[in-house]
């Protein structure tokens, strides 16, 4: 009887890992024409993620088994007493107990800001803000949210709306439907195309035609009536089509220092489509609390709008209504995903995903619990492409923005899993002066090659490399581009309008694909700023790679800077901007980070990006208080130096 070889776990993981890839290359361009082929490809995605967390098990079984500090094996009596002299040594970084403590309760990009040698640097910097460290030390995060809170002690201006009349009480008595004389039916209609030419495009959670067809020709005929869900949803789009367009064209809130802000339209207080979002807040009270399809979207356009005008929080508040709402909607009604209604679910649910992910992992805000259903609710199948023109969108203009969506939503499983595995694991301190053990080696390698994956299987409108990272990206079956870059340090007075929110969509997939590889990459920058005498020639390499992938987002540069009421979620860039910059901080100073960025890193790279996030964080501390206290920080590491 011939001998039998038995594949090792791992090895079957592999082999079933191959397998599913290459049946999701076959099967992907079928399923743009076969929703059973989208169904199955949707289920081989699932069975893949799964193994991706296998193998991110078993990597992380094998690192706690090996000490991959130096890249060689060790006695476990060699490897602690290493680690013994690395807490002893650490280049004199070590900080006390309640240091340590504060260190746990800080979000990733928050973290930074108590490593041991960019604390002692803030504190002998004689700045006048870091005195405020020792109550982050004390509060960790929260006490950078009550910045925030005490920015927006109000909520946005009431005094303002649109004016109306009565409609039908003559004949019916009392009457609440109402209209608006001067939202005139052009107005309507261009605030639409505005609506759906930006937001919608980043988080595609209304049908076009449907809206116009069924919810605006109703209004415009009828009037807006308290206790309809679609007036409200209507009002909501129009505020958000005006804030849109002047947001791009609009008048700069400020100039500072002959730099015009790139918050456009209205003012900090009063921002563009106040009146109308405020004539939405006021019939909202009469469905907020139904658990409708509409009653999540209308949440999430009002937390769409409130981030536009820089109040995180209270965009913070919608997202959470939101998502609980959604979550009733999936657990208690019974739903078939195969229609255009259970289409439209699929697509809010991952918007509220993607929105609750970001504040939670930035801020520390508390999640709901949405995401516990993500292997309930399939991925969105975009089925009114076949009837629905868009706004005179081609077939590929329209994949392009649907392909996004489904990328984004890919990345944040990666991103989360980065997240979990690296910086909030209980069996790893890797960017920890208490028992440190170095970055997670084959952790942090199984991640790069997911992250790498993720990138090479995108569709081929969506790709690009490092080398043009900052160009448009090939839309057309010719794969030609325009000469110029897409995006650049400064575009002149001119605003730049592109069609389809083009730029901050290419901006947002490109720079959280950057993000995830930065924070994927960071604790080899940990190690070499604390305990240089350990790092390898592999160690600089990967340092030298989460500072290349930190320099040059694009959704740091024109065109979306100059428009950031377009931008989603920017207060989560806003504080990654504030880690990063004091890391850059760290490479003038003498040493092996340094040394590892020389000849590794252009200079210019490293000098354009931190001129790129200071000018980010000096605009946006006029609206979010954490920059406001963080300008305070990077002025005087900075501006002042």
């Amino acid at each position: 009887m011939p001998n039998l070889t038995i594949p090792s776990q791992q090895e079957q993981v592999r082999r079933a890992k191959t397998e599913i890839s290459k049946q999701r290359r076959i099967l992907t361009m079928a399923a743009r024409k076969d929703k059973t082929m989208v169904h199955i490809l949707d289920t081989l995605t699932r069975l893949e993620n799964k193994f991706d967390n296998m193998s991110i098990s078993n990597a992380a079984n094998s690192s706690s088994g090996s000490d991959f500090v130096s890249g060689t094996h060790h006695s476990s009596s060699q490897s602690s007493g290493k680690r013994t002299h690395e807490r002893e040594t650490g280049s004199g970084h070590d900080l006390p107990t309640e240091i340590r403590q504060s260190y746990q309760h800080l979000t990733a990009p928050h973290k930074v800001i108590l490593w041991p040698s960019i604390y002692l640097h803030l504190i002998n910097s004689g700045i006048n803000a870091a005195t405020d460290l020792q109550h982050i030390l004390q509060e960790g995060t929260q006490w950078l949210i009550k910045q925030e809170m005490i920015k927006h002690p109000d909520p946005l201006p009431s005094d303002s709306g649109l004016p109306s009349y009565r409609m039908g009480a003559a004949e019916d008595g009392y009457s609440t439907r109402t209209a608006f004389p001067t939202l005139t039916i052009q107005l309507v209609q261009e605030y639409t195309d505005a609506y759906f030419n930006t937001f919608n495009v980043l988080y595609p959670m209304l049908n076009h035609d449907a809206f116009l067809n069924d919810t605006v020709a109703r209004l415009m005929r009828d009037g807006y009536a308290d206790g309809d869900a679609g007036a409200v949803l209507a009002l909501m789009v129009f505020a958000l089509g005006q804030c849109a367009k002047e947001g791009v064209f609009g008048k700069p809130i400020s100039v500072i220092e002959g730099v015009p802000s790139g918050y456009r339209g209205g003012t900090v207080e009063r921002p563009p489509g106040i009146e109308i979002f405020n004539e939405a807040r006021r019939r909202l009270g009469f469905v907020m609390t139904l658990c409708s399809l509409e009653n999540v979207q209308i949440l999430l356009l009002q937390a769409t709008y409130l981030e536009a005008t820089g109040r995180h929080l209270d965009f913070w508040r919608s997202t959470v209504a939101a998502s609980m709402a959604c979550q009733v909607l999936v657990r208690c009604k019974p739903l078939d995903w195969a229609t255009l209604e259970g289409d439209m679910i699929k697509r809010a649910y991952w918007a509220c995903i993607l929105s609750e992910d970001l504040y939670h992992l930035d801020l520390d805000l508390p999640q709901t619990g949405i995401h516990t259903l993500e292997d309930e609710v399939p991925l969105p199948y975009f089925q009114e492409s076949k009837d629905q023109s868009a706004g005179g969108r081609g077939i590929d203009e329209r994949s392009y923005f649907q392909y996004h969506f489904l990328a984004m939503i890919a990345l944040r499983r990666l991103i989360t899993r980065i997240h979990s595995t690296i910086h909030e694991s209980s069996t790893t301190s890797p960017e920890s002066s208490d028992d440190y053990g170095g970055p997670p080696v084959p952790v942090i390698t199984e991640m790069a090659r997911q992250l790498d994956s993720w990138r090479s299987l995108l569709p081929r409108q969506l790709q690009w490399n490092d080398s043009d990272m900052l160009d448009f990206p090939p839309l057309n079956p010719q794969n030609r581009r325009p000469n110029e870059p897409l995006f650049s340090p400064d575009q002149g007075p001119v605003p730049i309008g592109h069609v389809h929110n083009l730029d901050i969509v290419t901006a947002q997939l490109r720079t959280r694909f950057y993000y995830a590889r930065f924070m994927m990459f960071r604790p080899f920058v940990y190690k070499a700023l604390h305990f240089p005498e350990l790092m390898t020639a592999e160690d600089a390499n990967c340092c030298a790679l989460a500072i290349q992938s930190a320099c040059l987002w694009p959704l740091s540069m024109a065109p979306p800077k100059n428009k950031k009421r377009l931008v989603p979620h920017h207060f989560t860039w806003t504080q990654n901007f504030m880690g990063i910059l004091l890391i850059l901080r760290m490479t003038r100073e003498e040493g092996v980070l340094k040394q590892i960025c020389e000849g590794r890193v252009p200079d210019g790279d490293l000098e354009m990006t931190a001129s790129l996030m200071l000018e980010w964080i000096r605009d946006v501390r006029q609206v979010d208080g954490i920059a406001e206290w963080s300008w305070g920080i990077l002025e005087g590491l900075f501006v002042g130096r």
